[in-house]
């Protein structure tokens, strides 16, 4: 389970890609898994290391969802690694597992009392 890992955010690391791999071919691989809100592609100098991305899904679910299902499979032509990026600083507190007879009063007031919390 994410929850579980420490290190578990919401953000990706995807290593070991090849060079020429584009956004449109990660997020075709990957949004099975979830809603991506954000591709990175870092291309470093030829002989300074290979290609590698940051892929930021919407929660840590879809997150969890990707880097399991897709560790060590081939994108492009390279088996590529998967990590836990870095977390991004937020204010926000995404609380999962609601289920579909939560109201949405019920929602609210949870996202009230979140963003008190926070603040303080």
């Amino acid at each position: 389970m994410p929850e579980d890992d420490q290190r578990a955010t919401r953000n990706l690391f995807i290593g070991n890609l090849d060079h020429n791999v584009s956004e449109v071919e990660l997020r075709r691989a990957f949004e099975k898994y979830g809603i991506i809100e954000e591709v990175v592609i870092k291309r470093p100098a030829r002989g300074q290391g290979g290609a590698y991305a940051f892929l930021k899904f919407q929660n840590l679910d879809m997150a969890h969802r990707a880097k399991v299902a897709m560790s060590g499979r081939v994108v492009g032509r390279n088996p590529i690694k998967i990590g836990y990026g870095k977390a991004n600083p937020t204010t926000r507190l995404w609380v999962g597992g609601l289920g579909p007879s939560t109201s949405l009063a019920a929602q609210n007031t949870s996202t009230k009392v979140v963003r008190f919390l926070v603040s303080n």
